[in-house]
C-alpha cells in the first residue's frame, strides 16, 4: 500500500503543473516556462546521475573492464533513443502549456494525458511490433468521445474552446507516448528506470538551454516567478518522478494507470478550486469518459503483455531485474 501511495503522490505533484503555470507572472510565456522547467529539472537530474556514477565507480571491483570490440556500434541505437526521448520531452513542455493556457488547465491536462495511452498503443504497434487488441480500440472510442465532450463541440451554448489549443494538447499527448515507447525500448535492453530518466532528462535540459536563453526570462526576476520555476523543476519533475520510480518498483503494473489517474484528477480539481474554471455537466461526463477509457486500459494490461503503459509504469519491470 505504501508504494502505491507513493505513485499517487507523484501523480498529484505532476497534476499541479498546469495550475503552477497559470499562476506564473503575466510576462511568462508558455514556451519560456516549459523550457525553464525542463532545463533546471533536467540539470538536477544530471547532478543526481553524476552522484550515482561516482558512487558506482567507488563500489565497482578493481581491474580493467574488457572493452567492447565496437563500442559505438553497441551504444549508437541507445543514444539515438535517448535523443528522441529528450526531443519529445522538449516539445512536450511547450505544447502542454500552450494547450492548458488556451483551454484551461482542466481541459488541456485531461486531453493531453488522456490521449497519451492511445498514442502509445499505435507507437508500440509500429516500433515494438505489438498490435493493440479490441480492448484498446474500445478504450480509444471511449476516450475520444470524452475529449469531444470536453472540447465543448456538443454544447448548445457558444463555446470559446480553441481548436489550436486542443491540437497542442494532442501533440503533447503524442510526445508523452513517444517517451513511453522510447523508455520501454531502453528498459528492454537492460537500462534501469532511474538511468533512463537521468539520461533523457539531462539530455533534454542540454537541448533546452539555448532556446530558453532566447526567450523572455524577465518573469524570473519576480519572487512569484522564482517560486513557480522552483516548484515546476523540483516538485513536478525531480520529486514527482522519484516518488513514482520508488513506488513503481513494488507496484503491480495492472494498477499503475489507475493510480496515475490522480494526475488529471488533481489538475481538474485545481482548475475548478484555484483557478475558478467552470465544471459543467458535459465536461464532468467528458472527464469521466476519459478516466474510464484509461482505467480500462490499465486494468487489462499486464507486465508480460507489454501493453499501453505510461513511462512511469515501465519502471517496475526494470527495477525488479
Amino acid at each position: 500500500m505504501k508504494y502505491a501511495l507513493l505513485v499517487v503522490a507523484g501523480g498529484i505533484l505532476f497534476g499541479t503543473t498546469g495550475t503552477a503555470r497559470a499562476l506564473a507572472p503575466d510576462s511568462a510565456g508558455s514556451t519560456s516556462v516549459g523550457l525553464v522547467r525542463l532545463t533546471f529539472g533536467g540539470l538536477l537530474f544530471g547532478l543526481l546521475g553524476l552522484v550515482m556514477y561516482l558512487k558506482r565507480r567507488r563500489s565497482a571491483p578493481e581491474g580493467p573492464t574488457p572493452p567492447h570490440p565496437r563500442p559505438w556500434l553497441k551504444r549508437a541505437p541507445a543514444c539515438l533513443a535517448v535523443v528522441i526521448c529528450a526531443a519529445s520531452i522538449l516539445v512536450y513542455q511547450d505544447t502542454f502549456f500552450v494547450g492548458t493556457m488556451a483551454n484551461g488547465v482542466m481541459v488541456g491536462t485531461v486531453v493531453a494525458l488522456g490521449s497519451s495511452p492511445l498514442f502509445a498503443g499505435v507507437f508500440e504497434w509500429i516500433v515494438l511490433r505489438r498490435r493493440p487488441g479490441l480492448i484498446w480500440l474500445a478504450a480509444t472510442v471511449i476516450c475520444v468521445a470524452g475529449m469531444v465532450a470536453l472540447s465543448g463541440v456538443l454544447s448548445s451554448a457558444h463555446s470559446t474552446v480553441s481548436v489550436s489549443g486542443l491540437a497542442h494538447s494532442l501533440i503533447a499527448g503524442a510526445c508523452y507516448a513517444v517517451l513511453a515507447v522510447g523508455s520501454k525500448w531502453l528498459l528492454q535492453r537492460g537500462w534501469t528506470a532511474l538511468d533512463t530518466a537521468v539520461a533523457t532528462m539531462a539530455t533534454g535540459a542540454v537541448m533546452a538551454v539555448v532556446p530558453m536563453l532566447r526567450t523572455d526570462l524577465s518573469w524570473l526576476r519576480e519572487p512569484r516567478g522564482v517560486a513557480v520555476a522552483a516548484w515546476l523543476a523540483v516538485a513536478t519533475i525531480v520529486i514527482a518522478f522519484l516518488l513514482n520510480v520508488t513506488g513503481l518498483t513494488h507496484t503491480p503494473a495492472s494498477t499503475v494507470t489507475t493510480l496515475n489517474l490522480s494526475e488529471p484528477a488533481t489538475a481538474s480539481v485545481l482548475g475548478v478550486v484555484v483557478l475558478g474554471e467552470a465544471m459543467t455537466l458535459l465536461r464532468a461526463l467528458g472527464i469521466a469518459a476519459v478516466a474510464a477509457g484509461v482505467l480500462l486500459l490499465g486494468l487489462t494490461t499486464r507486465d508480460a503483455s507489454g501493453g499501453v503503459i505510461t513511462p512511469r509504469a515501465e519502471a517496475a519491470p526494470s527495477e525488479q531485474g
